[in-house]
């Protein structure tokens, strides 16, 4: 539309904060991711067994005790519980924020945020999963060098959902590496507003 000055006037129109397509599949992403931590945190957190053991022989009478085997027993297991318990909460977080963030942004920095808590997260899950999946290995197999017996021969069902935890919690790793890859891509592409001139 002309001005009274006869120049040209422009209306400048702003990227609408609805969710494209591939915000979508981001979203989708992060609730699976969420659900894959939310899981592993759940079983591992709640995997406990009690069995009876011989811890030694009186003449040809076996001395048994009833022993329990609980995640809390051993650091890297608790280590695991609260690394997917920060990835479950921050995913949940990076749900909400995509609905609502373009609201707080400031200047962009939403999106350079988002990218560089969504590294810690992956460095602080792959961290978890890398101490728990070597415990397990130990539960399994042992080590003859120092002299560590396994225990998953005595504790099958603990052992059993300790691995699923595992599968769970690698499977929300691997999700929330395409989801620092899709955030970071974010950064590198440039914004563009549209501006339309009527004369």
């Amino acid at each position: 539309m002309a001005t009274q000055g006869g120049g040209k006037s422009e209306v400048g129109v702003n990227s609408s904060p609805a969710l494209k397509p591939k915000d979508w599949v981001l979203l989708s992403l992060r609730l699976v991711a969420f659900f894959a931590t939310a899981t592993a945190t759940i079983v591992m957190a709640l995997n406990k067994q009690t069995n009876t053991v011989v811890v030694a022989t009186v003449g040809n009478t076996p001395v048994k005790v009833a022993v329990t085997a609980k995640f809390q027993q051993t650091p890297a297991f608790v280590f695991f519980v609260v690394a997917n318990a920060m990835a479950s909460f921050h995913n949940w977080m990076m749900i909400v924020v995509e609905f609502y963030g373009h609201k707080i942004d400031y200047k962009g920095l939403r999106l350079a945020i988002i990218a560089i808590l969504d590294m810690m997260t992956v460095a602080l899950a792959s961290a978890g999963d890398g101490a728990a999946t070597f415990m397990a290995d130990l539960g399994k197999n042992g080590n003859s060098h120092a002299r560590w017996n396994k225990i998953c021969d005595k504790f099958h069902a603990y052992c059993d959902r300790g691995s699923g935890a595992l599968i769970a919690s690698f499977i929300g790793l691997l999700i929330l590496l395409i989801i620092n890859v899709m955030s970071i891509s974010k950064l590198l592409k440039p914004k563009h507003t549209a501006y339309i001139g009527v004369p």
